[in-house]
């Protein structure tokens, strides 16, 4: 990957008279590894509080030496669920990431955090990985979405959300231009994956829709809209590219 990156910043600089910058580098060896971003077959998992989540690539980080870690989905997050959804209220400004992950919350307590989420202005990251949220819950995470205008990166692997539920979270994302990151991969509904291939191919159309997100895990099963989704996410992720150079 490192040979055909460099080959391509080559043929850039040599056409155009520029040099790619590092950032630029970046973006590309992220689209050039797409199993990075979005893959076929998610080899996904919610991690322990403060250590990556999501889609693990097959492929070797080229920018940096990182050591996978396995992920013990047993184990325990200490994290004080009550007391954190009262500084997500209270916009405590020191809270930036909220990592529920393996916390198991009935509807309310959900339901709660998406609530406080809505006009929350700190915090960036939140993480709700393996904690039980179920259909129910995702009229208010549609909420959060549309009001929020901080938050970049939303968790919500290993859940239990059915197909219809993901399209309609990902339908929301139309007006959202703050999102960057999205993960739903690994559902566990009635059957092991909650998506059927008319899910999958809505899911891809309404992705179309929005132009801020760079990376998103869900287990494909339909080559076509996996396919189709995979270009909508190396579109964004040169959309981004180019306002980080001020191009757009």
């Amino acid at each position: 990957v490192r040979d055909i990156i460099l080959s391509i910043s080559s043929g850039i600089n040599a056409e155009y008279g520029g040099s790619m910058e590092d950032g630029d580098i970046d973006a590309l060896a992220e689209i050039l590894g797409a199993s990075s971003l979005l893959g076929s077959v998610d080899i996904t998992s919610c991690s322990r509080p403060g250590l990556e989540t999501g889609l693990k690539s097959p492929l070797a980080d080229i920018r940096a030496a990182k050591v996978e870690q396995e992920v013990d989905m047993t184990e325990v997050n200490e994290i004080e669920v009550e007391e954190t959804v009262a500084q997500i209220k209270n916009n405590d400004s020191s809270l930036t990431t909220c990592c529920f992950n393996n916390v198991q919350m009935d509807t309310e307590m959900v339901d709660s955090i998406t609530s406080a989420m809505v006009r929350n202005t700190s915090v960036t990251k939140l993480e709700m990985c393996n904690c039980g949220v179920v259909d129910a819950n995702i009229e208010g995470f549609i909420t959060m979405l549309r009001s929020n205008k901080t938050l970049t990166s939303l968790s919500l692997e290993t859940n239990k959300i059915a197909g219809k539920f993901l399209v309609e979270l990902i339908k929301c994302l139309d007006t959202n231009e703050t999102i960057k990151e999205l993960r739903i991969a690994n559902q566990k509904c009635l059957q092991y994956y909650s998506t059927g291939v008319g899910d999958e191919m809505a899911i891809a159309k309404a992705l179309d829709k929005n132009s801020s997100l760079c990376k998103f895990s869900l287990n494909w099963k339909n080559g076509g809209s996996r396919n189709t989704a995979d270009r909508i996410i190396m579109r964004n992720n040169d959309l981004a590219r180019k306002k980080r150079r001020g191009l757009a």
